[in-house]
């Protein structure tokens, strides 16, 4: 019989595509959710770093057997990476910050790109002074910070550069693509060894998200995408666990993604579990995938308990499966929701599972 698991232990042993004492409950709780929550902008809480830390402690006290996800950590939005490398940041009003591109022609302004500093470059070194802050803070309630965030270096180059005109450039101009390609990247990991610096080596995961990855063909992907995330995963500090998201497409490229070396992938909700545990189940673990808008914004608590069932027969045998949504949790998502999505994986998770 399996002991009784801390949270912890038990996303760790799934992350690692092990059979813990029942399947972890994730949901991603970040900006879209808590700003709301709290009545507060979306610039508010990526700035505001109390808030940040009176959010967490909040919910892990809530939710004691629910591990907090991604895990403890500063959020900071989709444009910190883009940041460092040049990009002015713009927020308007309700909404997240945003980059501005730094590149409009690839051939004549790849020379503006350098590997960022993520001490002194764009919004890196605020964002590391809120890591280096709750580090520090975090003990006081029990929890220290565990998770590393990055955007995947095909994601952070939509945002350098225009989208529209990258995916052209894919095309007309691959050679520099590569070579900015190689830029951020090497930006990513400064970024993602700075995380694991500043708060003394307590990170247990860290997550690279790949959502506009997924607007790439299979060849295209492993060629733009793909390489790129392994470089930086195999960069990433020894004994981490690793996990990709991608929350877009993820069918016709899912059996590339255990090549990356992550250990974990968090899909999109438009792809079957059961489909995606026969074809990568055994190569590394699963995340996800109910739908955080049709099923956890707008459902009923029956109707988020029956397809966190389904979700737990799908994706729960033999291990490695952790329940979540495919991304972060949007804004008036019901508490109750959250209440029946935590006492499902009670109710249905254990090992052996009986459902």
């Amino acid at each position: 019989m399996t002991l009784k698991m801390t949270p912890k232990e038990r996303f760790t042993a799934a992350v690692k595509n092990q059979v813990p004492d029942r399947v972890p409950v994730c949901p991603w709780l970040t900006s879209a959710f808590f700003s709301d929550y709290y009545g507060i902008d979306h610039l508010t809480w990526y700035s505001d770093r109390e808030i940040q830390l009176r959010a967490m402690v909040e919910f892990y006290t809530r939710y004691p057997d629910m591990q907090y996800f991604p895990g403890f950590r500063a959020s900071a939005g989709s444009s910190a990476e883009a940041s460092g490398m040049g990009c002015e940041i713009k927020t308007p009003e309700g909404q997240s910050p945003h980059a501005l591109p730094v590149i409009q022609d690839l051939s004549r302004d790849l020379k503006k790109l350098k590997v960022a500093d993520p001490y002194q470059d764009g919004r890196l070194p605020g964002i590391l002074d809120a890591y280096g802050w709750l580090s520090e803070e975090l003990p006081k309630h029990g929890y220290s910070v565990t998770a590393g965030f990055l955007h995947a270096p095909f994601d952070v180059a939509s945002l350098v550069h225009n989208l529209e005109d990258l995916m052209l450039d894919l095309i007309d101009h691959p050679d520099e693509v590569h070579q900015m390609l190689e830029f951020i990247s090497e930006s990513c990991i400064a970024y993602m060894t700075a995380q694991w610096d500043v708060v003394g080596g307590t990170l247990v995961q860290i997550m690279i998200a790949d959502d506009v990855g997924g607007m790439l063909s299979p060849q295209m992907w492993w060629e733009f995408s793909g390489q790129y995330i392994k470089k930086v995963l195999d960069a990433a500090p020894d004994g981490v666990l690793t996990i990709v998201h991608n929350c877009l497409q993820t069918d016709h490229i899912l059996e590339m993604y255990p090549d990356t070396g992550a250990d974990a992938l968090q899909m999109d909700p438009d792809i079957d579990l059961a489909d995606v545990k026969k074809r990568i189940g055994d190569r590394m673990a699963l995340i996800g995938n109910m739908h955080q808008l049709k099923t956890l914004q707008y459902g009923t608590p029956e109707e988020v308990e029956a397809e966190c069932r389904e979700m737990i027969l799908k994706g729960g045998p033999g291990g490695g499966y952790i329940l979540s949504a495919s991304g972060c949790l949007s804004r008036e998502t019901p508490l109750e929701n959250l209440d029946a999505m935590v006492s499902a994986a009670e109710k249905f998770g254990r090992y052996p599972l009986e459902i």
